[in-house]
């Protein structure tokens, strides 16, 4: 089976559900710019910016994003043994919040708008995640 296989496979059942999850947490706060749900290679496979909000960042620069919190997602998995599963992580930046949940096999990333409440957000995207 070809990984070319693997990914459209992938993309049609499974980006339906990614796809109500990221329209999930966006109905959790309107301060929620971003969610989507990211591959292992820094791919978003479903979601995507909020209707109406433009990314901070360049078009170009935001697959470098995607693979960068894939690799430190795959590299956290390097103390697992040691210190138990990452549940999430937050990175608090000067201009926006970024949460990220790892799944099984995929990555939940979440900004949020940095003057946001985000323990409360942060406690209901731990909720859905918890039913994929």
């Amino acid at each position: 089976m070809s990984f070319a296989y693997f990914v459209s496979r992938l993309t049609s059942a499974a980006k339906v559900n990614y796809d109500k999850l990221c329209s999930k947490i966006f109905e959790v706060d309107r301060n929620i710019r971003f969610a989507g749900v990211i591959d292992k290679m820094g791919r978003l496979l479903a979601g995507g910016m909020r209707p109406g909000i433009e990314p901070m960042e360049p078009r170009m620069d935001s697959q470098k994003l995607y693979l960068d919190f894939a690799f430190r997602t795959a590299m956290r998995h390097d103390f697992d043994s040691t210190f138990g599963r990452v549940i999430y992580t937050l990175s608090e930046r000067e201009k926006i919040k970024f949460v990220s949940v790892p799944l099984t096999e995929y990555l939940v990333l979440v900004t949020i708008e940095k003057g946001a409440p985000h323990e409360a957000v942060l406690k209901t995207i731990l909720k859905l995640t918890k039913k994929m």
